[in-house]
């Protein structure tokens, strides 16, 4: 005769806990995997959506002891890390746009570069490094736009990326536009 004996209702909690965390792990890993760096490594958004789920989801189990509590801090989690880890990447490309900015009026081959300051990025990471220059005169336009290709490059995480684009300014306009020359 074999004896069964019922699972405690704690252990059953804990054992869906998880269950649920190992999937919502799962489940994160597979959504940040295709965002990556251009260095081929995470993203500072995936990097902070999986942080923040993990984060989440341990303080929303720990708070509310169930596997909904884990589920709801996950995901508010995630929110949270993904929206602070975008954050930081537009920062990067803020002071790419400035440097940019500066170049378009700066003498031909002048650098204006750009350190985004490590203390501000929640990484180890060596700092990024963003500059522009403008590599020809610049060149009126009919319409009365001034353009002129400026280099950009950012060094980020040891690897460089370097880029010469054509940017026009509208007369009276201080915007500038990436165009296809």
């Amino acid at each position: 005769m074999t004896v069964l004996a019922a699972e405690s209702p704690v252990r059953a909690s804990w054992r869906r806990i998880a269950v649920a965390m190992v999937g919502m792990v799962a489940a994160l890993g597979l959504a940040t995997a295709c965002t990556t760096s251009s260095d081929g490594g995470p993203s500072n958004q995936a990097m902070g959506t999986v942080l923040g789920a993990a984060v989440g989801g341990a303080v929303g189990g720990l708070a509310f002891g169930t596997a909904g509590g884990v589920v709801g801090g996950a995901l508010v989690g995630a929110l949270a890390g993904n929206l602070v880890g975008r954050a930081l990447d537009q920062q990067e490309r803020a002071r790419l746009a400035q440097a940019t900015q500066v170049a378009f009026e700066s003498p031909t081959n002048v650098p204006t570069t750009y350190t985004v300051d490590p203390a501000q990025r929640s990484t180890t990471a060596p700092p990024t490094v963003v500059a522009a220059k403008a590599v020809g005169p610049a060149s009126s336009r009919a319409d009365g736009s001034t353009c002129r290709p400026i280099e950009m490059s950012a060094t980020k995480n040891g690897q460089t990326t370097t880029e010469t684009t054509t940017f026009c300014k509208s007369a009276g306009s201080s915007e500038l536009k990436p165009v296809s020359v």
